[in-house]
């Protein structure tokens, strides 16, 4: 299966989100530093751009907001973490508690340390999920699954990570059904989403509910071939920590025909090394800023 993207037509592709950002370079988005866009660090204008939460360093993540700023930004998918509340419906959250990214000590002071997922959707929809990254957001709310589809369709892939499925039993299962609605209709028949997971049993489980929407694991550093061979079956693509990519461990998903995703990406510096490698897209919080690093 192929994605469509604006700006590239890769292989079959990605996942990624993933867990904080990562970068290890000198040059970031706030710097005074020349524009990337007039000077790229590095010549790769069809390499796949996925907004990491949204593009999370414009707006909160993980809503409306971040999905808006994205688009906005002209990234190629964006990345959600997406839960189960207490009853059952799919949200967009990252943290296992609410304490970082909502006003949860003000709403239900005695919960703070209690697990998102231990919140009813009625429940969560009474958190402020805005105010705590400026004032200009206060007000947003923790948005369901289908407000990302609703945001950034029909032109703009998504990339759905399962969130510690563990605390969200019947999550993979859940997205099956979501993507099955007409809110997803026409991202779905045109290649434009993705599920992806570090659980590699919930993307196997999602491949085997729904098993023409693209599946990628998603890993710290790719171990070696067998791992590698383990997933080859059903995934379509694997998202890995860019600290972790070196030649030895791209090759092993090159040894498999399976394209490899690099989260997360905030500084230039990093760019030249994996765009040698040959990695198929780039996660990142700043998607205008890495896109025009890339010659975007």
């Amino acid at each position: 299966m192929q994605f469509q993207f604006r700006h590239v037509v890769p292989t079959a592709l990605l996942l990624a989100a993933a867990v904080g950002c990562s970068g290890t370079g000198t040059q970031d988005p706030s710097s005074d530093a020349p524009e990337p866009e007039s000077s790229p660090v590095a010549e790769a204008p069809e390499t796949t751009i996925i907004a990491h939460r949204g593009a999370s360093q414009d707006a909160p993540e993980n809503t409306v907001p971040a999905f808006d700023a994205a688009v906005e930004a002209g990234a190629d998918l964006v990345e959600v973490d997406v839960q189960l509340s207490a009853d059952g419906v799919p949200f967009l959250f990252h943290d296992d508690t609410p304490e970082r990214t909502t006003d949860v000590a003000g709403v239900f002071p005695d919960r703070i340390d209690d697990p998102i997922t231990s919140f009813t959707w009625e429940e969560l929809q009474q958190l402020d999920a805005g105010a705590w990254f400026s004032p200009e957001f206060e007000g947003t709310s923790i948005p369901a699954l289908d407000e990302v589809a609703e945001t950034v369709g029909p032109d703009l892939g998504v990339d759905i990570e399962m969130k510690s499925p563990e605390n969200s039993p019947g999550l993979a299962e859940a997205v099956a059904e979501a993507l099955g609605t007409e809110v997803w209709a026409e991202l779905v028949a045109d290649d434009l989403v993705v599920v992806s997971s570090f659980d590699t049993e919930a993307t196997r489980a999602f491949h085997e509910a729904l098993p023409d929407v693209p599946v990628w694991p998603i890993i710290g550093e790719i171990p070696d071939q067998a791992w590698v061979d383990g997933v080859a079956d059903y995934a379509t693509g694997i998202a890995a920590d860019h600290q972790s990519l070196t030649p030895e461990t791209y090759a092993y998903a090159e040894a498999a025909d399976l394209p490899v995703f690099a989260w997360t990406v905030n500084y230039t510096n990093d760019l030249p090394d994996l765009v040698e490698l040959g990695v198929a897209g780039i996660v990142t919080d700043a998607p205008a800023f890495i896109g025009g690093a890339l010659g975007r």
